[in-house]
């Protein structure tokens, strides 16, 4: 196991390292949060322990960052020390992501403990995500009877929980949807000859995510038409879609997506509600007049679409 351990005080640091050295952890030091993003970056740790007051960006700067990125460094678990915080601030660093608060001097046994405590948790829900795309790999590639060999590398060859990485198995399962779609084309499957609004729609999302691997970009229109059929989808099926599901579905920071979604409801294309089974949720739906004009334009399109390709 790798952590990376993020304390200008260099005693302090070194006392912690010797610690963990001792109990068999691989560990990488950085004296600031800029030295320590970069090995954050390199080296891809399992848990990362930070002071808060440090020089060039402090420990609350690097925790934003990390959990705002849009990959894995967002998830690894992240352990404060300090010998200035109080309660009030303890509090609200867990509220943004903390997973666990130490005062300095550093209690090296609760350390040792903190540590085991957020490693098994990761554990666990690393086995449950392998489990489950283990079995969405399988199954995507018996589907599509790509022979792309999703088992063998992924599955047959995982050292331990942690070892296994969720962007190989992305990746197998887009080639396989990749080597269907050139080979089968591009549409979802038809029944009888037609196309429904869902399929018009999953179809956009689908594009949406391959124009992603083209090009980056941070247009706000993008955003928006991604916003806007991700809760179309949800109405189609019936529902409203609850913001959280906004948070976890789009490629941008909270942020982002919140003034994104203002904007929106401002030019009357969203509303919001909230949940009457649960008050502190908000439920975002398209407004009726924006609904009719887009399902017109969905329904213009598929007509085209039947009558060009079908």
């Amino acid at each position: 196991m790798k952590v990376v351990v993020i304390d200008d005080d260099s005693y302090d640091r070194k006392v912690i390292c010797d610690s963990l050295i001792k109990e068999g952890y691989c560990v990488v030091e950085a004296e600031n949060g800029i030295s320590g993003l970069e090995a954050i970056r390199k080296e891809n740790p399992d848990l990362i322990i930070c002071d808060v007051r440090m020089p060039k960006m402090d420990g609350d700067e690097l925790l934003e960052t990390l959990r705002n990125s849009n990959n894995g460094m967002g998830i690894i678990p992240f352990i404060f020390i300090s010998g200035y915080t109080n309660g009030e601030q303890k509090i609200d660093r867990l509220k943004r992501g903390a997973d666990n608060i130490l005062d300095k001097p550093v209690d090296l046994e609760l350390l040792s403990a903190c540590v085991k405590s957020n490693l098994i948790g990761m554990e666990r829900v690393s086995n449950y995500m392998k489990g489950q795309l283990d079995s969405i790999a399988k199954a995507v590639s018996e589907a599509l009877d790509q022979g792309v060999g999703v088992n063998k590398p992924m599955i047959g060859n995982v050292k331990s929980s942690l070892d296994f990485s969720v962007d190989n198995y992305v990746e197998t399962i887009i080639a396989s949807l990749r080597n269907y779609h050139e080979k089968e084309g591009g549409f979802p499957d038809t029944e009888n000859g037609s196309i429904s609004r869902s399929d018009y729609i999953n179809f956009f999302l689908a594009e949406h995510e391959e124009r992603k691997t083209l090009a980056n970009t941070t247009n706000g229109e993008d955003l928006s038409w991604l916003l806007i059929f991700l809760v179309a989808k949800a109405q189609e099926q019936g529902e409203k879609l609850p913001m959280s599901d906004l948070y976890l579905s789009a490629p941008s920071a909270k942020s982002t997506i919140n003034a994104r979604i203002n904007s929106l409801m401002e030019h009357g294309i969203f509303n919001k509600t909230h949940d009457e089974n649960d008050g502190r949720r908000q439920l975002i739906s398209l407004s009726d007049d924006f609904k009719e004009s887009l399902l017109s334009h969905i329904d213009a399109s598929i007509a085209l679409i039947e009558e060009k390709v079908l």
